[in-house]
């Protein structure tokens, strides 16, 4: 006998489902217009508006049929649920409570957290994280018709995973524009190991290039990048970059990439132009570069440890390939957001390599290092390497004293030394011992400050082996050498300010909530002086490897004088209720003028060469400007002027305007003159002109336009375009850029949660 029980409209019915152990107990509530029970088949039955919920989960429908022994439930019409963070929609469905499984026909699962969605004719969830379907479609465009989406006969998907589909077309709108028998998407948050989208690009060098990487999940610490990055005027060009970070205190990027190049410059005329001046060729077929960056960090110890590598296999690598994922500018850009230190630029010769370890305590720091320093002149049989001159500092160790009280007395002290081994191929090798205390004593006093320090550098050479040039003066028969310099220095500055009433404080109402105005303007006007002294001694017969080893006298007064605009902005905040608005008030140095010149004692008694050049002891004035008042425009300044040319010698200039969200523009000048002096001589005179701008005026466009140009020689140095088209579910990046000597395009697609292809 069948019983029927019915409950009217609006009756909401508990009952307990044992699934998952975290739900387990966990009621499910049902609410319908009309629910019927069959007590004797262990039948449930709602009619109208349907909703199952039990905590963050849900099921709606028009009708619904529950068996209780199995726990399978079945919906028809209208079926909206979300189910373990994903939201289902369809037609019919049957969905097993008990293992969170089930199918759901002419329906659509939107996964939140991937933000993709899956549409097909039957979509089944086939486990905890699995599903599968029919005549589907994925896309992740919010769009009605999407932009974007991959249509395909089957497919199986995998959350933190991959969408494996056969017969997938590729369709941009409604239309169907590629075809593959089979594609893999990835669905995921996580990482894991598949081929990235492609690099292309074409250069008038280098001509076509297509960069396909491969990115492997090692394990949770570790993982590598591996490219094959094809140049059709070149060759193909394998790469590898390996990422480890053991901890949140120790990581390391490594990248490795090799070229066996087509071309080979080995002559004047095979030599592209731009490389024509350095005299170097490049014989070279074989042609890599071999960089990385490590942070290692020991608590235990206190010791800290960095690695910084850079070697390449000729002088024109890095100037040939800057672009692309390979390229100079993409490892720069990676150094410095993962390790805060840049590497040298592209066109410098003489590459160092730095493996370092270094400790610090409350008034002193240890720093020990190597440091290999690698000169691409000698290269490829540019220059005989046995008569390479570059120093190597294999090992260099600093201890450094941070300045500090002597006791209960006025005087502070500070010190460096440090010992160092110098190595070459060719040329004098020896050890070098540096130390330099430094005594200070700070007079602080009502109309400001001086400070008086007196330093003594005592240096030390233990020579292993003298080779040097025949013209050297260098004394090459001792072997254990010392020198002594001592250095002074005067420094005085005071501070004055004055505070100007700009309008009121607002009053805390509830009205003016929002109010914001500058209220106060404070200017600051800092004058400072300071005096540097060091003898002329004698230091030709000593070895030499660096700066250090020929300390030159100096006996200059450096006056400056600065202005500093500080305004204050007071702006009342709603308040809690309790407390009622408050005041909020922000601080911004808005505007600064400085001023600065040196007075150089040493050129004034010069007798040298006096026919020639006359003396000139002051230095050009520097008169440097910042104005930054808000958001809408910046403008920085530095301008040095000579009196005895009674010209600019030199400026460098920068104007940003900006409207926030619609628009930005900069311009730029710097500019050096022609310069004849006892001390200064500048052959080439420059005039670098930069105008730039960005676009935002139309919805989801950006443009942006950037020329630089040298005034001088009247010459385009670069032109670039860039157009960029932003969607909710992909964007279309063009760029096109022209230098001097090369002409480079490229298109870039970037599909959401697909990746990027292009370059």
């Amino acid at each position: 006998m069948i019983k029927n029980i019915f409950l009217s409209t609006q009756i909401i019915l508990i009952f307990f489902i044992h699934s998952s152990p975290v739900l387990a107990g966990t009621p499910w509530n049902l609410q319908a217009d009309r629910i019927l029970a069959q007590e004797d088949e262990k039948i449930i039955e709602a009619f109208g508006n349907v909703h199952l919920t039990r905590l963050e989960n849900f099921l709606q429908a028009d009708y619904a049929r529950l068996y209780t022994d199995t726990n399978w439930l079945y919906l028809k019409g209208n079926i909206s649920a979300y189910w373990d963070h994903d939201f289902l929609q369809g037609e019919e469905a049957e969905l097993d409570l008990n293992n969170n499984v089930g199918w759901i026909k002419n329906g659509q699962v939107f996964m939140a957290e991937e933000h993709i969605y899956f549409t097909g004719e039957r979509l089944e969830k086939t486990g905890e994280n699995t599903y599968s379907f029919i005549q589907g479609t994925v896309t992740s465009c919010d769009d009605d018709v999407p932009p974007w989406s991959i249509r395909s006969s089957r497919g199986e998907v995998t959350v933190d995973g991959y969408a494996r589909l056969w017969h997938p077309r590729f369709r941009v709108k409604d239309r169907s524009v590629l075809y593959s028998p089979y594609m893999i998407v990835p669905v995921k948050t996580e990482r894991q190991s598949g081929f990235l989208f492609p690099d292309t690009g074409y250069g008038s060098e280098y001509g076509t290039n297509i960069n396909l990487p491969y990115y492997h999940v090692i394990d949770d610490q570790r993982d590598a990048t591996f490219y094959t990055n094809y140049y059709s005027k070149r060759g193909t060009m394998l790469g590898l970059e390996y990422r480890h970070t053991p901890n949140l205190l120790n990581k390391g990027l490594w990248r490795a990439d090799w070229l066996r190049d087509r071309e080979i410059h080995d002559t004047s005329e095979n030599e592209p132009s731009r490389f024509s001046d350095d005299g170097l060729f490049r014989p070279n077929r074989n042609r890599y570069w071999l960089r990385g960056k490590f942070d290692g960090n020991d608590p235990a110890t206190g010791w800290s440890f960095k690695v910084d590598l850079d070697y390449v296999s000729d002088q024109n690598y890095l100037k040939e390939f800057k672009s692309g994922q390979s390229g100079f500018d993409h490892s720069r850009n990676q150094f410095l957001d993962n390790f805060g230190r840049d590497i040298q630029d592209h066109d410098r010769l003489i590459r160092t390599n730095t493996l370092s370890s270094a400790r610090s305590w409350s008034n002193a720091g240890l720093d020990a290092r190597v440091v290999y320093s690698d000169n691409l002149r000698y290269r490829n049989s540019n220059l005989p390497s046995e008569e390479n001159p570059t120093v190597q500092r294999l090992p260099e160790v600093n201890l450094n004293l941070f300045r500090s009280s002597i006791g209960s007395s006025p005087l502070e002290l500070q010190a460096s030394s440090q010992g160092v081994y110098f190595w070459r191929e060719y040329g004098t090798r020896a050890s070098r011992v540096d130390l330099y205390p430094q005594v200070s004593m700070p007079l602080r006093m009502v109309f400001g400050t001086l400070t008086p320090r007196l330093g003594w550098r005592q240096t030390f050479y233990f020579v292993d082996e003298f080779e040097e040039p025949e013209v050297s003066s260098v004394d090459t028969e001792n072997r254990f050498q010392t020198r002594g310099i001592y250095d002074f220095n005067l420094n005085a500055s005071t501070s004055l300010f004055r505070v100007f009433k700009i309008s009121p404080v607002p009053d805390l109402l509830a009205e003016h909530t929002g109010h914001e105005s500058w209220t106060r303007i404070k200017h600051s006007v800092t004058p400072e002086i300071d005096y540097d002294f060091i003898p002329d001694v004698k230091q030709g017969k000593y070895p030499r490897f660096d700066s250090l080893d020929r300390i030159q006298p100096r006996e200059k007064l450096t006056y400056s004088l600065s202005n500093i605009f500080t305004r204050r902005k007071d702006t009342v905040t709603r308040g809690t209720g309790i407390t009622g608005p408050s005041l909020r008030s922000s601080y911004l140095d808005f505007f600064r003028l400085k001023f600065e010149q040196s007075y150089d004692f040493r050129e004034a008694r010069r007798r040298e060469e006096l026919n020639e050049y006359s003396r000139r002891p002051f230095s050009d004035l520097l008169t440097e400007l910042q104005i930054n008042p808000g958001k809408y425009i910046s403008f920085r300044s530095k301008t040095w002027y000579s009196f005895y040319e009674n010209k600019v010698t030199e400026h460098e200039h920068r104007l940003a305007l900006t409207w926030p969200e619609k628009m930005s523009a900069w311009f730029s000048l710097d500019f050096l003159e022609e310069i004849d002096e006892f001390k200064r001589k500048i052959s080439d005179k420059t005039s670098i002109l930069e105008l730039g701008t960005r676009l935002d005026f139309i919805k989801n466009w950006q443009f942006t336009l950037v020329y630089r140009a040298d005034l001088d020689t009247n010459e385009d140095l670069e032109r670039s375009l860039g157009v960029l088209y932003r969607h909710q579910c992909y964007s279309l990046e063009f760029n096109f850029k022209s230098t001097d000597y090369d002409e480079k395009f490229e298109i870039r697609v970037n599909l959401l949660n697909l990746g990027t292809f292009g370059g």
